[in-house]
């Protein structure tokens, strides 16, 4: 019989009710789902090591622990972001690692407008404002219309190209900054490129993260991006927390470098609850919720269980992020 191990806070915080529908897959594919809930990493290593399926949600897959797999067919981030598994380590030993890249597109896009129009509208102001018992629209004072503002996305990949419909209904105008897509693709999504990073950070009003949590990209909003940016600009996030130096961001809010914060991601989760973001009066901070609804949550275990069955049955997973360990040179 295959194993498959499972792991991960998030894993089991969005799953840990629904096991029994990844046990149901799994036994009609002839394996058996191993939940590894300790976050001993010997232990971890142990249950994984004749695994033939390793699943994890922001748990860490090192390549101590790819170093030591046997009969691993496939390494699972049952997420958009895959930052947690060694992809190296992984295409050195030709284990294929996976995502979900689509089951939750749209919801992140929705969310990303969300906080962008909830920031930018002040709501955070007036719904503290009413509840203390005041009806004064002074204090949100100033707010502006969104027509000709200018969003700057950073990363257009499926959420941020998803993003692009939405806000242009509002007249924003999109702006994209993404060195590894070719200029074709910003034609199509009728998106205006933008090749230098600075150049976006000074021309947006708004910026909407949707990149990969890489070397690249770790801390790449950080004092001196907040510098570029207009006083009156508003910074949204559903990405992956530690793209922006949340120190620096404290900065810009507090000093007023930068308007408002719409954040549904921070670099630890759960956060603690003295985060000094929590203590800023002109952000939003959601928990980690922008790839919630019914639907997304359903598509998750089913793109996830239809992944790892693909590989542990010996066939090609849809979503492979390394590709290469397919490639047969002569």
């Amino acid at each position: 019989m295959y194993k498959i191990v499972v792991s991960g806070i998030r894993f089991f915080m969005k799953f840990e009710k629904y096991l029994d529908y990844f046990r149901s897959r799994a036994k009609d594919a002839g394996a058996e789902i191993i939940p590894v809930y300790s976050s001993d990493e010997d232990e971890f290593l142990r249950e994984s090591e004749n695994a033939s399926a390793v699943v994890v949600i922001d748990r860490k897959v090192s390549s101590k622990l790819i170093e030591n797999l046997k009969k691993c067919k496939i390494l699972m981030a049952l997420s958009v972001g895959y930052d947690c598994i060694d992809v190296k380590a992984a295409t050195k030993r030709k284990i294929p690692v996976s995502n979900v890249p689509t089951y939750c597109t749209d919801e992140v896009a929705n969310h990303a407008l969300t906080l962008l129009v909830s920031v930018a509208r002040k709501l955070f102001l007036l719904i503290n404002s009413t509840k203390k018992g005041n009806w004064d629209y002074n204090v949100a004072k100033p707010i502006f219309n969104f027509r000709n503002k200018k969003l700057g996305i950073v990363g257009l990949g499926r959420i941020g190209r998803a993003l692009v419909p939405k806000v242009k209904g509002l007249g924003i105008e999109p702006l994209a900054y993404d060195p590894y897509l070719s200029d074709d693709i910003f034609s199509l999504c009728g998106v205006k490129r933008v090749y230098e990073f600075d150049d976006l950070l000074e021309k947006s009003d708004y910026i909407s993260i949707h990149a990969p949590l890489t070397g690249e990209t770790e801390k790449m909003f950080d004092r001196r991006a907040f510098s570029k940016m207009k006083e009156t600009s508003i910074l949204i996030n559903t990405a992956r927390g530690r793209i922006i130096d949340e120190d620096a961001l404290y900065e810009a809010l507090t000093k007023g470098k930068i308007a408002g914060a719409g954040l549904d991601v921070l670099s630890k989760e759960p956060p603690p609850k003295d985060h000094k973001l929590f203590s800023v009066e002109n952000i939003i901070v959601t928990p980690h919720i922008a790839w919630y609804s019914e639907e997304s949550f359903r598509r998750s275990m089913e793109l996830a269980m239809d992944e790892v069955i693909r590989a542990i049955q010996g066939k090609r997973p849809w979503y492979t992020v390394n590709p290469e360990v397919f490639y047969k040179r002569t």
